[in-house]
């Protein structure tokens, strides 16, 4: 029995070694393609992909690097290959300039049959840059580009970090995840996760799926769900806050001592109050505490309603 268990933590340590080598193998590959392109302004990168991940990172200069990273049945190719280019005729490719804009549209033409290729982006563009995305699967990144950022897609998950400006997406799938960034966002989704932290500007999510959880947020939060559950943990309120489900259960953290005007209702409100005039139910909390303020309203069909105080 000893052996058996010797064998198996070998065959696992053996396949995990095996997955950190093929991780590491895809961030050193060289680019099958560069093309390279200068702008006299703030840029603008049109974005048309179907099934390609598209990472964009900004930088100081006015240069936009477009690398593209090519895999044949799974193996990477990082130079020239006959086989590529044969594949490559199977898909309307073009990486091009006009003006301060710079378009990537990478798309499988009609009847083209099963694609042996996988097609990903890196982008390096100015830090004064705005985007457009329109992508049917594939993971769209974006991270220290100031401007207004548009995405829509499918299919896989969006990312924007250490960034300001509008972040407005649609998505009918995959998780979004935004992290230090100033300016307001807008989240439209029908399903994945919703994660935002550390955000200076007011946000709007509207889902049909997924959990929400929000942290570090100064602005106004308008959350909208059919399903999954909702959390805020905020140490600072200043704006509205508006949590509503129509199922799942509701969660806010804020700091305690601020005036608010409660409008709470779910299949059971739990919190502790102090300073409060008001109706206290079992499922219901309408009221005011310290004197009333900032509007906090929670609301939820089915689930439980949570207020902490931090």
């Amino acid at each position: 029995m000893k052996s058996v268990k010797i064998s198996l933590v070998l065959v696992s340590l053996s396949l995990l070694v095996t997955q950190l080598q093929v991780s590491a193998a895809e961030y050193r590959a060289d680019p099958y393609l560069t093309k390279q392109f200068t702008l006299s302004g703030s840029g603008q990168l049109e974005v048309e992909t179907s099934g390609s991940s598209v990472s964009v990172t900004g930088g100081s200069n006015k240069e936009v690097v477009v690398d593209m990273f090519v895999k044949l049945n799974g193996r990477e190719i990082s130079s020239e290959d006959p086989a590529v280019e044969k594949e490559l005729e199977n898909y309307d490719l073009n990486i091009s300039q006009s003006g301060n804009t710079i378009s990537l549209i990478v798309k499988r033409k009609m009847n083209s049959g099963r694609s042996k290729l996988n097609l990903s982006f890196k982008i390096k563009a100015p830090k004064e840059m705005s985007s457009k995305f329109q992508s049917s699967g594939g993971s769209i990144a974006i991270d220290g580009l100031n401007g207004t950022q548009e995405v829509a897609t499918s299919g896989g998950s969006i990312q924007v970090l250490n960034s300001s400006g509008m972040v407005d997406t649609r998505s009918s799938g995959g998780s979004f995840r935004l992290e230090n960034f100033e300016g307001d966002v807008e989240v439209q989704t029908s399903g994945g996760s919703i994660k935002v932290n550390g955000l200076t500007g007011d946000i709007r999510v509207g889902s049909s799926g997924g959990s929400v959880n929000l942290e570090e947020i100064n602005g106004r939060i308008d959350v909208n769900t059919s399903g999954g559950s909702i959390r805020a943990q905020l140490s600072d309120l200043e704006k509205e806050l508006t949590m509503k489900s129509s199922g799942g259960s509701i969660t806010a953290i804020v700091p305690k001592g601020l005036g608010l005007d409660l409008d709470l209702s779910g299949g059971r409100v739990n919190s502790s109050f102090s300073n409060f005039d008001g109706e206290i139910k079992k499922d219901r909390v309408l009221g005011k505490i310290n004197g009333g303020g900032i509007p906090v309203t929670m609301q939820s069909s089915g689930g439980s309603i949570n207020l902490e105080f931090n």
